[in-house]
């Protein structure tokens, strides 16, 4: 008991330092975070909790979480497991990966409290099944091995988190609303925001370009997204779009001609076949075809062959 009282200690000391400036960095912009455009990420966490009947101090678990490796998969301020993500009916692809959403990974989270909650009818242990997996925690307590539930948070760990004070927090950000792709190149280019820095503050989406999903902008700051207009935003992305295109046809043409320079005709004598060819000149049989376009390995004396060395 000396050795968890003193871990306590230890654990708390290093959230009260530094929970509020990693959850203020790690938290969503003001619009994905509200749900009626008026609540803050952490009135709405009260309330659900509340009308959940759930304690008051599992709000601040995405502070704790912050501070501690989390196993498996996961991602979003509750660090929600991809499964568990999916199990709830949020989208996780190389797309679009709904637990940035804060309002609804807020609300799956605490759906798998209550689960745990459920099944093990203690909110240490809810919160334990939580961080490491039901799987984890039923392995240790079918062992008897202690030290996983010594090394875990609790929710006397949050509730005197929550008794100290923290305000959470979010930069305040604007929304713009896109109905077609947004390379980032382009907001880059728009904005003078590094791709970097635009995906901290948009990390539901995964691609480039962007691809639009319904209910959710892009995050900017608001004196920026003041001086944005979509419409530029989709006009650089199409001349982007235009250049790559000439790029990419350019460089097939100087690959032909270079192919072009590089090849010789060869006049199929009696007797020759195309594998035999092929091995002459060290070229694929498949090649051989393609740059003659021949159907079939069937060739006839005096046929003309062009082969790219």
């Amino acid at each position: 008991m000396r050795v968890r009282h003193i871990f306590r200690f230890l654990v708390v000391t290093a959230f009260l330092m530094s929970g509020l400036r990693l959850f203020s960095a790690m938290a969503a912009p003001e619009g994905s975070l509200s749900v009626d455009g008026a609540k803050s990420l952490s009135e709405f966490t009260t309330e659900e909790l509340l009308s959940r009947n759930m304690p008051a101090g599992l709000a601040f678990l995405p502070v704790a979480i912050s501070n501690v490796s989390m196993p498996g998969n996961r991602a979003g301020i509750w660090a929600l497991d991809a499964l568990d993500a999916v199990r709830y009916g949020l989208r996780v692809d190389l797309v679009h990966d709904q637990r940035y959403d804060d309002t609804l990974c807020t609300l799956v989270a605490l759906s798998c409290l209550q689960e745990h909650f459920e099944r093990y009818k203690e909110w240490d242990m809810a919160i334990a099944a939580y961080l490491h997996s039901p799987a984890v925690l039923n392995a240790t307590l079918r062992s008897g091995d202690s030290t996983l539930l010594l090394h875990t948070l609790t929710l006397s760990d949050l509730n005197q988190m929550e008794k100290s004070g923290y305000s959470l927090s979010s930069e305040a950000l604007s929304t713009i609303w896109f109905d077609r792709p947004i390379s980032l190149e382009a907001i880059t280019l728009v904005t003078g925001i590094s791709n970097r820095d635009f995906s901290k503050t948009n990390p539901i989406f995964r691609s480039d370009p962007l691809v639009p999903l319904a209910g959710y902008g892009l995050k900017f700051p608001t004196e920026v997204a003041e001086k944005i207009e979509v419409d530029s935003l989709y006009a650089v992305t199409e001349r982007l779009v235009e250049v790559r295109k000439a790029e990419v046809l350019k460089k097939q043409k100087q690959a032909e001609e270079e192919r072009k320079q590089t090849s010789i005709i060869y006049t199929v004598k009696y007797g020759d076949t195309l594998s035999g060819i092929a091995r002459k000149h060290r070229v694929r049989v498949s090649d051989l075809k393609k740059w003659n376009k021949l159907k079939s390995d069937f060739i006839r004396e005096r046929q003309k062959l062009i082969i790219y060395k």
